[in-house]
């Protein structure tokens, strides 16, 4: 994928370790950190709303598609919804990346958390809006099909939330103390 990126943060040192022939190859982080601007009680209580939010969503994406009903079986409910997996399951991973984030992140952790976490959760919002919006503009007479509507309202809420709360969530850079100094 984009690993490359990430090369020039790491550099290549060779260790001697007795009893080897060759010696062994470590890689050294040498690219910037990132840390958050909020403080660590803020950081910890949006940690629980990302992972709440992300629950309740997949469990809002999934009730419906379990549901056999006419507003189930229309295309233009639930090819959006279906679709919706992948940004949230983009948006999980960054959810977790969050849960297993440090004091101080490295690049690659920062891409994979913020900057991912931005782009699937607004491709939450507009899937979500889209079966929503399916949904209404089905409006079949049972009760069942206005029921798979507000399921998919309650995933956009959702997704929404986690959207807003992104700010929370911003890093500053700071420079790695191990960085070689520039050759002259």
């Amino acid at each position: 994928m984009g690993y490359r990126k990430y090369a020039k943060d790491y550099e290549i040192e060779y260790i001697e370790r007795v009893g080897k022939k060759r010696p062994e190859a470590v890689r050294i982080y040498v690219g910037p950190y990132f840390r958050f601007k909020a403080p660590a009680e803020k950081i910890a209580k949006l940690k629980w709303v990302y992972l709440i939010a992300a629950l309740a969503a997949a469990i809002f994406l999934l009730v419906p598609m379990c549901i056999n009903c006419e507003a189930t079986r229309t295309w233009y409910i639930q090819l959006p919804a279906v679709a919706a997996w992948i940004p949230w399951l983009l948006a999980a991973c960054s959810v977790w990346r969050l849960w297993t984030a440090k004091e101080k992140v490295e690049r690659e952790h920062y891409d994979m958390m913020y900057q991912r976490l931005s782009g699937a959760t607004l491709f939450m919002v507009i899937l979500g809006a889209v079966s929503c919006i399916g949904s209404i503009i089905f409006a079949a007479s049972t009760v069942i099909d206005l029921y798979i509507g507000t399921f998919y309202l309650f995933f956009t809420v959702c997704a929404v939330t986690m959207f807003a709360k992104r700010k929370g969530l911003e890093m500053t850079e700071e420079e790695n103390p191990q960085k070689p100094q520039a050759k002259k």
